[in-house]
């Protein structure tokens, strides 16, 4: 039997035996709840309010199976109660951050005006120095040269800076935060680079930057701080004429954020912005991403480990908070009887396309056609983009893994339950109550050889619906 709780203004369950009702569940986690209580039971209702939280409970299963937090309550003329919520999915999918990790663009680095590092003992001289992004080991890399011949200082320089985009909700994700910079080469008078970290965050209407120590690096280096909002790096020099231009130069590359992240930060920065989620990662978790509204599935998609993936994951509604667990796949696989079954092909397109940065702008890749989809489709092309990665090499493959995926899956479907019986059953065969299975948990479908991926779950009062992927990490099931 599933029954209603909500708190904190009424602990007692109430039993949705004759109420009407809808519960949803994404792969982000549950998403939209209704509740409908009849004239006769309404008053069992009464003392919930909105904003209360609503728990959906199996006493069978002896777990909740719906998480969430009521935001509309209508009371009819008939003297019926409807609730409407918002699950902890849908909640937690609205919690955005400003997120730089592994960021490795030297094009977004910016240079350093003159007398926009007051209080520093530095100086950037753009009028004798310049710099130009090359290519140094394989990777793009700025150099910084003299454009004229003068007499060097050291405290005037020239220096470039990369500052986090909407730093009022850049958050820590680490216990520090890092640069690692790979010096690839130094001429001249040239000795090093200096780094230091923009210490806070700039005033909209000014120029000038507020920093921290300078740290010195002569060759391959990492620097720490505790918090910044951004990093100056410059090349250091030694006193001297400069007889040609363009003989004193230092070349080098950077990568901002390449540690791990830390989940109790991911988890509190994501609730102090609209969540409600608790979230459990590996303690080898890093991620490559730079984007100023991100939010979880943002920030797992771009991992940079195979052992983290966005739909290898298990959801917990029992702890004090939802729990969004990516420590282990989950190892529940539940049998589908023959029932009715829906193929679904409406999120799949039939071309596709990768994103990238350029020198000066985003540029699209070509398009590579999936032959099995467009072959079907008569009236129009579905055309989609594979996502925005940070070089035209990285954007061709995923782009060509996307084609590859929608060329070999087998079409989404949905498997629908009748809930005036149990339909849905263990491996071993024992049947269970059809809301048993969870989104992100495996199912076995008759007439299929290998396991689906359940992607959603709709709970209503008739029946239950599943929508299964046999594709669950592809392209296709990130389209929203």
């Amino acid at each position: 039997m599933l029954v209603a709780i909500t708190k904190p203004h009424q602990q007692f369950p109430v039993p949705l035996t004759v109420a009407d009702y809808e519960f949803s569940t994404s792969d982000d986690g549950d998403e939209r709840g209704r509740v409908t209580l009849p004239p006769g039971y309404a008053r069992s209702g009464v003392m919930t309010q909105i904003g209360d939280e609503l728990f959906i409970y199996c006493t069978q299963l002896s777990k909740t199976i719906w998480r969430g937090q009521i935001e509309r309550i209508e009371e009819a003329r008939d003297g019926s109660i409807t609730w409407h919520a918002l699950g902890f999915g849908a909640l937690q999918r609205d919690a955005r951050i400003s997120v730089v990790r592994n960021m490795d663009d030297m094009t977004r680095w910016k240079p350093v005006g003159s007398e926009f590092m007051p209080n520093s003992g530095y100086d950037s001289r753009g009028d004798l120095w310049e710099y130009e992004i090359v290519e140094a080991g394989g990777f793009p890399s700025i150099r910084i040269r003299t454009k004229r011949t003068f007499t060097i200082s050291t405290n005037a320089p020239f220096f470039l800076a990369y500052l986090y985009e909407q730093p009022e909700r850049y958050v820590f994700l680490s216990t520090n935060e890092q640069i690692s910079v790979f010096l690839n080469s130094t001429t001249g008078l040239a000795t090093g680079v200096w780094v230091t970290p923009v210490t806070a965050i700039p005033l909209p209407d000014a120029y000038t930057l507020t920093l921290g120590a300078f740290t010195s690096l002569t060759t391959n280096g990492v620097v720490s701080t505790t918090s910044c909002f951004g990093w100056v790096i410059g090349i250091r020099v030694n006193a001297g004429n400069e007889t040609t231009a363009g003989a004193t130069s230092a070349t080098f590359r950077a990568t901002i954020n390449p540690q791990n992240i830390n989940d109790a930060l991911l988890a509190s920065a994501l609730i102090g912005r609209g969540g409600c989620c608790d979230i459990q990662l590996p303690s080898i978790s890093p991620t490559k991403i730079t984007k100023k509204d991100a939010n979880l599935r943002d920030i797992i998609e771009q991992s940079l480990t195979t052992s983290v993936g966005y739909h290898r994951k298990r959801f917990l509604r029992d702890r004090p908070l939802p729990t969004v667990d990516f420590l282990t796949d989950s190892t529940l696989v539940w049998r589908f009887p023959e029932t009715t079954r829906v193929t679904d092909v409406s999120k799949a397109p039939n071309r596709v396309y990768g994103q990238y940065r350029g020198y000066w702008t985003e540029h699209l890749t070509a398009t590579t056609s999936i032959t099995s989809l467009e072959s079907r489709r008569q009236l129009a092309w579905r055309v989609a983009s594979a996502g925005e990665y940070s070089s035209k090499v990285v954007a061709d493959a995923r782009r060509d893994e996307a084609a590859v995926a929608l060329d070999r899956q087998i079409a989404p479907m949905t498997v629908e339950l009748d809930n005036s019986r149990y339909e849905l059953m263990m491996r071993e065969g024992v049947t269970v109550p059809n809301w048993a299975a969870d989104v992100s948990d495996y199912a076995i479908v008759p007439g299929y050889f290998r396991n689906a991926k359940i992607m959603s779950r709709t709970i209503t009062r008739e029946r239950t619906t599943y929508t299964v992927s046999f594709n669950p990490d592809d392209f296709v099931t990130a389209l929203r």
